[in-house]
């Protein structure tokens, strides 16, 4: 059969992306500039915006999909 992919090189194609992946936050774990409390505490409220919305994603395609 012609056009098929081995899984082979599929999961080898995924663990070189998931290892770029770690080694990208490997490198940037750390700040390397000093931040201050109020933009420690902005990044926290973002952080916070962000989960909130992803909920509020969620919980909409969930209402959405289980209508009848």
């Amino acid at each position: 059969m012609t056009g098929e992919v081995p899984v082979e090189r599929i999961l080898s194609g995924f663990h070189d992306f998931v290892g770029a992946i770690h080694e990208i936050n490997e490198k940037y774990k750390t700040p390397r500039i000093k931040m201050t409390r109020m933009v420690s505490f902005s990044l926290l409220m973002l952080r916070l915006y962000l989960l909130g919305m992803l909920l509020l994603l969620a919980y909409k395609f969930i209402t959405i999909v289980t209508v009848k």
